[in-house]
């Protein structure tokens, strides 16, 4: 094993294990581990990590152009652009590109908030915005208006007036919870941001790119936004993020322009990254196998709550978007490390189990972890004092 360092200042917990290689719905510590993914890194490997194509089009873009600046155009932001906007839904439109989910949310609402002339932007409670900017994790952000999850009549109480955008992330995963707002109160969300002139902006950087069992998660609503954010899985692991524009949204911009450029923006080698993995889902129907793989995880994870049902609150699941709720006194941390220590990686939140797996997870990949779990839920027991070995 490598010697312990510690150069990486600790913003977040890692362990004290090394990882030497990823492959597909695996990755390998220094000492030879194995370890089931069922995070795909952070949300990202949806169609699993190192995938063999996604590496020859690194090579064969990285022999073109990775990196060019702001005097050239290039084919493969255009050909990205024209794919998104067909998986969308959007007649025509325009697309930028830049590094990460955080900054993509941060220019759309930066768009909208100019096109509005209004500051303010809304977002259902629990759900995630951006780790910087108009999102920041901050108690006097006093940008953002918080909708109460599913309360439909609380909607009648806000000042549509002085909202920029609905920013819409339909299954918040990043704070752990992995909730999908009912479809009523999504539209009547939507209806009441359209009435007062809001844009819709679908945040679909977790729940995008086939994640939810569709290309996008706004698209179990059957409504359709102004702007679509997208990142994460659409780079597969390289950093690349995208805000994709309906063809009014971008009549409106080209009137009252402003300039925005940083390093990274529309570079090919992420545009070219991004339209293998969308090739690569269509090709191997990765939008199929997530939801048949979904529907059986979904079925274990229940037998698992009838099982335990002590212990198990609840179980939520979207194509390959699962979380398994816990009762409040259950130490779920202490269950995900100790899957961790055997082999799978899940996420962890407050009394909540989260799985979003490579969309190319086989069923018994997903029956060693559900076995795993069992195992481990039979050898606790929830006294006074929370979760505790029998």
């Amino acid at each position: 094993m490598h010697k312990m360092k510690n150069r990486i200042m600790p913003f977040y917990n890692a362990s004290d294990r090394f990882v030497v290689r990823s492959d597909g719905c695996y990755q390998y510590d220094s000492t030879g581990k194995s370890y089931l993914d069922f995070e795909s890194g952070v949300w990202c490997a949806n169609i699993g990590h190192n995938h063999k194509r996604m590496i020859q089009t690194i090579g064969s873009q990285i022999n073109e152009s990775i990196h060019h600046g702001y005097r050239f155009r290039n084919n493969p932001s255009e050909e990205l652009s024209d794919k998104l906007l067909q998986l969308i839904g959007f007649d025509a439109g325009s697309s930028v590109f830049l590094s990460s989910g955080s900054e993509a949310v941060n220019l759309a609402i930066t768009v909208a908030r100019h096109l509005t002339k209004r500051k303010k932007v809304m977002k259902i409670e629990d759900t995630y915005l951006s780790a910087f900017g108009f999102g920041r994790i901050s108690a006097d952000n006093e940008s953002v208006v918080s909708v109460k999850f599913n309360d439909i009549e609380s909607i009648e109480d806000i000042d549509f007036t002085e909202i920029a955008a609905l920013v819409l992330e339909t299954g918040g995963a990043s704070l752990g919870m992995v909730k999908f707002p009912d479809r009523d109160f999504v539209w009547k969300l939507i209806e009441k941001s359209i009435r007062h002139s809001c844009y819709i902006i679908a945040e679909e950087v977790t729940t995008g790119i086939g994640r939810t069992g569709k290309w996008f998660g706004f698209q179990h609503y059957d409504r359709m936004p102004h702007i679509v954010v997208t990142g994460k899985g659409l780079g597969n692991g390289y950093p690349i993020s995208a805000v994709t524009f309906d063809k009014q949204t971008t009549k409106a911009f080209e009137s009252i322009p402003f300039r925005y450029a940083q390093s990274h923006q529309n570079d090919p080698l992420g545009c070219a990254i991004a339209i293998e993995v969308i090739k690569v889902i269509e090709d191997e129907c990765l939008i199929e196998a997530c939801n048949e793989a979904g529907d059986y995880f979904k079925e274990q994870l229940e037998k698992i709550r009838a099982k335990h049902s002590s212990i198990v609150k609840e179980v939520r699941a979207r194509g390959l978007m699962l979380a398994i709720e816990f009762e409040s006194l259950v130490d779920v941390e202490k269950i995900g490390n100790d899957l961790f220590d055997v082999g799978f990686i899940v996420g962890c939140k407050a009394n909540t189990l989260r799985f979003l797996p490579p969309l190319i997870i086989q069923k018994k990949d997903i029956g060693l972890l559900v076995k795993k779990l069992d195992d481990l839920l039979s050898c606790y027991s929830l006294g006074f004092g929370g979760l505790k070995m029998k």
